[in-house]
């Protein structure tokens, strides 16, 4: 059980040093699965270990991603992550997210990196999913 809140302690300090300082946590349509397997082997080993991933009837899923985020609302590090919402804000600031980092044996920098990776394939996930705009035209 206390393992999901170091996931999601790592998880939110990488998503904070990844970038852009508003830009939401995905948490719906499995953006978030997709890009943390597409990261997986560069994840730190206490996120990645016990991440587990299968094809569901809605495609891809990382099985321990759901009580991941539940834990990181419940620690206060995201807002609430609930069905209706797509994203949450990750709510610790940078100073906060480096603090975590280096408590997990990593540099700042190494940090940066891996939530730089995380967030570009988060955006190639989404690219990949998002309806083409021939597919939004109606028919004449």
């Amino acid at each position: 059980m206390a393992k999901r809140y170091v996931k999601a302690e790592l998880l939110a300090a990488l998503w904070r040093l990844g970038g852009a300082k508003d830009e939401r946590l995905p948490t719906s349509h499995g953006i978030l699965d997709r890009a943390l397997k597409e990261c997986l082997e560069k994840l730190p080993k206490q996120l990645r270990e016990g991440l587990t991933f299968g094809v569901t009837g809605v495609g891809l899923r990382c099985y321990e991603l759901p009580d991941i985020l539940l834990a990181a609302q419940e620690a206060m590090l995201t807002t609430e992550p609930n069905p209706t919402y797509l994203s949450s804000i990750v709510t610790i600031n940078e100073s906060r997210a480096r603090q975590i980092a280096v408590s997990y044996g990593m540099s700042t920098i190494e940090a940066k990196s891996i939530g730089e990776r995380l967030r570009t394939a988060v955006h190639s996930v989404r690219d990949a999913v998002a309806p083409r705009p021939e597919q939004l035209s109606v028919a004449k």
